[in-house]
């Protein structure tokens, strides 16, 4: 039994490879070092090249310290390399900079590259070397697999990473379009996650179900809500998650109800949270469900439009208009839905 050891890597998402090699050298030390190495420039252009958003040094240090909770023997580090040279370089520089941050004599150092223990005999003479699992046999996949394909190697990514490559959807439009029925037929044939309207029960759970009471305050509150409601679907989401409204709607609910908008609820107006924007249009059957006022058809096209109009002043990209019967739309917004998440 080894006293302290560490184990160090970029972690370009960590997967259940990773995960499975920390289990196994934390049993065999008292103390294991999990040391998440980011050079700045060299992290952006891999993500670059892999078309992919930039996973910075901390979004993975917080995957790893959310997935490693609860172990007190694993401490997960961050280490900034952007100021020495580029691996295959640096190694001096390296090897200063982890002795720095590790409050021990390292005992034993676990990689995962054979090449690796040459470097290690030179710059961490006083150390062992134990290799893990470098040929992939328990898990074929490698975080480059990942970062190319994700949606083909979901199961190996990290639940706490999941979120961060789940493909986000939202569900727009005017009353009765039958956004909410279709947001959650989606979620069901998708097996995957969604928000609900908070605003649309907000006055019965809030204000006695008089929506006569209604105040500015309310819809920064319903914004919120909102926001809380969707973060809780995004981390229970499988590879795509389906949101019934955002805050530009609530914005759009606060200037009909008291014919002004909230700085509260635009700073929540995100055009760059969403994958995919699928609006549907008014020309379904209006259905009277207690909670709607708008049922001249006229009015319902005008709505429709005035809506659309928010969205792009405001940049929403990638809005896709969606017409026809509850048949057709469904339809249509499964196989947008299947574009966004099929294998590369």
């Amino acid at each position: 039994m080894y006293k302290t050891g560490v184990l160090a890597g970029k972690f370009l998402p960590p997967h259940r490879g990773h995960i499975s090699a920390i289990i196994n050298a934390a049993t065999q030390c008292d103390v294991l070092y999990v040391i998440v190495s980011d050079n700045k420039n060299m992290t952006n252009r891999i993500c670059k090249e892999s078309d992919c958003k930039t996973m910075n040094g901390n979004i993975r240090l917080k995957w790893l310290s959310q997935e490693l909770q609860g172990f007190d023997h694993i401490k997960v580090l961050l280490l900034d390399e952007t100021n020495i040279p580029e691996y295959p370089y640096g190694w001096k520089e390296w090897s200063d900079m982890v002795r720095k941050i590790i409050p021990a004599k390292i005992d034993v150092l676990f990689g995962g590259d054979p090449e690796y223990k040459e470097v290690n005999d030179i710059w961490f003479p006083e150390s062992e070397y134990i290799l893990f699992d470098y040929t992939r046999e328990r898990y074929p996949v490698s975080a480059t697999l990942i970062r190319n394909n994700p949606f083909k190697y979901w199961d190996y990514i990290l639940g706490s990473a999941r979120p961060f490559f789940a493909k986000k959807v939202l569900i727009t439009g005017t009353e009765s379009c039958g956004k909410t029925t279709i947001t959650k037929y989606l979620a069901k044939i998708f097996h995957t996650s969604w928000s609900e309207e908070v605003g649309r029960f907000y006055s019965r759970d809030y204000l006695g179900g008089s929506e006569e009471v209604f105040t500015i305050e309310d819809f920064g509150r319903i914004a919120y809500l909102q926001y809380e409601a969707d973060m809780d679907a995004l981390h229970k989401a499988n590879k795509i998650v389906f949101y019934d409204t955002d805050a530009l709607v609530t914005q759009y609910y606060a200037e009909m109800y008291l014919g002004k908008r909230s700085n509260i609820v635009e700073s929540f107006v995100d055009p760059n949270r969403y994958d995919m924007v699928m609006m549907f249009t008014p020309s379904v059957k209006w259905v009277d469900d207690g909670l709607r006022w708008n049922k001249e058809q006229e009015k319902r096209n005008n709505l429709h439009i005035y809506l659309l109009s928010m969205y792009k002043n405001r940049k929403f990209n990638n809005i896709n208009i969606i017409d026809g019967n509850y048949r057709s739309r469904l339809e249509c917004a499964i196989n947008l839905s299947n574009e966004l998440i099929k294998d590369n």
